[in-house]
């Protein structure tokens, strides 16, 4: 049987977002492994493993910080893996698990073993040119002519992958969102409004995902406060994940500046959420594309976002949304202010949700199974 191992930083990411990759390579006939930082599982994520029967390799991957120490036991742990797996195909995400993968995969891939590497957002960007940013443009750089395809998932990325020595380059609109399932959500929103502790006069801003420094909660709160309108309240669906204490330090920071701040935690109704709010917030620093953007888009309702890579592939000006520097409170402030007034407009739900279908199942499907069929 073939054998494919897909590496990833965490456990997290293969179960929440690599359904695609592994549903495609089990009608290929592959038996699948992975190697991950076990660290970071989703909720389904022992029962992801066990219906696709994969066989998990725990690599504790740095997350957020870059260990040298640990980057230095990844590396001879995964080196281990890979040269004695008899792998057929790599595929790689996230960017310090990718660069070690391919790496440790030089030498087998001089026997045939195709190397594919699919960028959630490349570390440079536009908006970030400090010296950090420039290494890590030399390192993928590098790294992209031991790579057989790479795949990208925002406009940004794309261009500055066909820059590099990967000939095979390929742009997915992210790793695909269930569209009809937030489009064809309905709900009772006064009621559910109610259910989630909103007032009727409430003008509800929501953000959904981790909660971490990089999602840049904080910019919002500031903006609110400079708004000075109580009947504003910025609502976040999400959790601690990498970074204990955030939760606890976002709402010290809205209590000091008397910002009123709702954590919804964990959910598992989102498209609901999602129709009892007025508009979305996508605050990040970096994003490669954000999901919970495109989701609350299909839902109808407009976006403010960060003016970063994959954010503004659906954030369009006037049309679903409002760009913002995400450095900069008083630009957030406007952004959200005009989004609010955006969503009054009869042609405003209907522009969202056509946006939204660009980035479904379907395309992120056809396009992973074109490179997959490029390189094999």
């Amino acid at each position: 049987m073939k054998k494919a191992l897909i590496v990833s930083n965490s456990s997290g990411l293969i179960t929440l977002f690599l359904k695609n990759d592994v549903e495609i390579l089990k009608s290929k006939g592959y038996h699948i492994e992975c190697a991950c930082n076990a660290n970071f599982p989703d909720n389904n994520t022992e029962e992801f493993f066990r219906e696709y029967n994969i066989t998990v390799f725990h690599i504790e991957f740095p997350i957020r910080n870059i260990d040298i120490k640990q980057l230095v036991k990844s590396h001879l742990k995964l080196k281990k893996i890979i040269t004695s797996g008899k792998y057929d195909l790599i595929h790689c995400h996230s960017t310090i698990a990718a660069v070690l993968a391919r790496e440790c995969a030089k030498g087998i891939r001089k026997r045939g073993t195709k190397i594919v590497y699919t960028s959630h957002g490349f570390p440079f960007y536009e908006g970030n040119d400090g010296k950090k940013a420039r290494i890590f443009y030399q390192i993928e750089r590098h790294y992209s002519k031991y790579t057989d395809a790479i795949l990208t998932i925002c406009k940004e990325d794309f261009e500055n992958a066909k820059k590099m020595k990967c000939r095979n380059v390929f742009l997915m609109h992210g790793v695909g969102v269930d569209i009809d399932r937030f489009i064809n959500s309905h709900i009772d929103r006064a009621a559910y409004r109610e259910k989630l502790g909103f007032l009727s006069s409430d003008k509800v801003i929501l953000s959904v995902g981790e909660l971490n420094t990089n999602k840049n909660h904080q910019i919002v709160i500031r903006a609110l406060a400079e708004l000075k309108d109580r009947n504003l309240i910025y609502a976040i669906c999400g959790r601690e994940v990498t970074e204990k204490g955030k939760m606890q330090e976002l709402q010290l920071l809205a209590d000091f500046l008397n910002v009123r701040l709702k954590f919804l935690g964990f959910r598992k109704d989102i498209p609901e959420v999602c129709r009892s709010v007025e508009i979305g917030a996508l605050p990040s620093y970096k994003e490669g594309l954000g999901l919970s953007g495109i989701e609350m888009l299909a839902c109808g309702i407009p976006l403010v976002g960060s003016c970063r890579q994959g954010i503004k592939d659906y954030v369009i000006e006037g049309v679903t949304g409002f760009l913002a520097n995400p450095n900069d409170a008083h630009s957030f402030a406007k952004a959200i202010d005009s989004a609010m007034n955006l969503k009054k407009n009869n042609e405003t739900s209907e522009n969202c949700v056509l946006m939204a279908k660009h980035f479904g199942v379907e395309q992120a499907c056809s396009t992973l199974l074109k490179a997959y069929d490029t390189v094999l």
